[in-house]
């Protein structure tokens, strides 16, 4: 089973930071299971191998899942300013 997902950042930046974010999450893997990643202008693009569905549907999961907690993140970050005092 093979999976590819491709994730398109407002920007470069946006892409890059969160690139930066989901890459120590993605070194260790099952034997059997293949993962690359790559990183175009503002698009992310991951495509995960594997002979078995499950390892390969918990590794895109995951990549989703941490994508949206970054993507909560950085939108917060952007609305209250970093290093602002908590109101």
């Amino acid at each position: 089973m093979t999976v590819e997902l491709s994730i398109e950042c407002g920007d470069e930046l946006v892409a890059e930071a969160l690139d930066e974010a989901l890459m120590p999450d993605n070194r260790y893997f099952p034997k059997d299971q293949s993962f690359e990643a790559s990183k175009e202008g503002s698009v992310l693009r991951f495509e995960v191998s594997s002979p078995r569905a499950r390892p390969v549907v918990g590794t895109v999961t995951s990549i989703i899942s941490d994508a949206r907690l970054f993507r909560d993140v950085w939108l917060e970050a952007k609305t209250r300013g970093l290093g602002s005092a908590p109101q």
